[in-house]
């Protein structure tokens, strides 16, 4: 590239912002507050595919010749629909910010708020803010490690997949997020499985599985689900798997850790007995299966595990006594 730092700004069109020392020092500052900052960001590791053309790619094989101007033009373009051509409602403008060094990349859009002095991009707040917004993704030059961040909760496809072409690296995350939506959906059973008579009963205990399980292994919840009779495939056959699982959930890999935050922020709950008293759970739909909360006229029962008996005996003390 010709420039080793450089900011465009885009709304509706693209305009380079012309650059002086002091400015280029403030950039390497909001660089390094942004990356030093963990708690504050989703970050995600993430890979280049063959299926997925990616711009990334096209400057790691020749960055010294690659031209600047394709990112934000790139950016742009992801940040437009395909049908109106115009920018996505959802999408906010702001500032696309690029750095070289010796071994990296590293791009930044900053959207527009009051955190930085657009004129010398000096911070005037916290980056950490929760009116901060802000992507980037810090990739080594011959891409062996891509980090990909985001300010929301989960990082936007439009930077991820549109703009660098990437995907995150499929881990125990990416297995369960998707292990998850496929079950939620009634998308990771085959058609033959859809058509049985008790398949609300093969949804359920294929979600008590899970709940129950910190690995997810593909034969083994057949194995279970076999046993328990509500299933019956031959396991001793070839590709025995297919008669369960649908094309959609190849994709998952055949067995992987159950990523236990992903089920928390799935299926956590809570209930509000009174204006100043709330239940909460981490897993609501497990502790229905278990039968561990009931409702008897106006009074909520639960199930106290042994493991925090005495916990809770603590806390509360001899009530019946009063």
């Amino acid at each position: 590239m010709e420039k080793n730092v450089a900011v465009y700004e885009i709304t509706d069109e693209i305009t380079e912002i012309e650059l002086d020392n002091n400015k280029v020092t403030n950039i390497d500052e909001i660089f390094r507050t942004i990356i030093d900052n963990h708690s504050s960001h989703v970050s995600v590791i993430a890979e280049v595919t063959e299926e997925r053309e990616s711009i990334l790619k096209e400057f790691e094989q020749s960055p010294e010749d690659f031209d600047i101007n394709l990112f934000p033009e790139k950016l742009l373009e992801s940040e437009r629909s395909s049908s109106t051509n115009s920018r996505k409602k959802s999408i906010r403008s702001g500032f696309l910010f690029i750095k070289e060094s010796d071994d990296s990349l590293l791009l930044l859009k900053l959207e527009k708020t009051s955190v930085a002095d657009t004129e010398t991009f000096k911070l005037v707040a916290q980056l950490g803010t929760e009116k901060t917004y802000y992507k980037a993704c810090i990739a080594r030059k011959d891409l062996s490690t891509i980090e990909v961040i985001d300010k929301n909760r989960k990082v936007a496809s439009y930077w991820m997949s549109d703009f660098l072409g990437l995907q995150e690296v499929r881990n125990s995350r990416v297995n369960s997020l998707e292990l998850i939506k496929l079950v939620e959906d009634e998308e990771l059973f085959s058609t033959q499985i859809k058509e049985k008579q008790n398949f609300s009963d093969i949804v359920s205990e294929t979600k008590g599985y899970i709940f129950d399980h910190n690995l997810f292994d593909k034969s083994e919840l057949i194995d279970s689900l076999n046993y328990k009779g509500l299933i019956d495939i031959p396991t001793d056959v070839g590709n025995y798997e297919d008669e369960f699982f649908s094309i959609e959930a190849k994709q998952l890999d055949a067995n992987f850790t159950i990523d236990s935050k992903v089920l928390r922020d799935k299926y956590k709950d809570e209930i509000r007995v009174s204006s100043d008293t709330v239940i909460k759970t981490d897993n609501f739909e497990k502790l229905k299966r278990r039968r561990q909360i009931k409702i008897e006229d106006n009074k909520i029962i639960l199930t106290v595990s042994e493991d925090f008996i005495n916990e809770v005996r603590s806390k509360i003390g001899n009530i019946n006594a009063e």
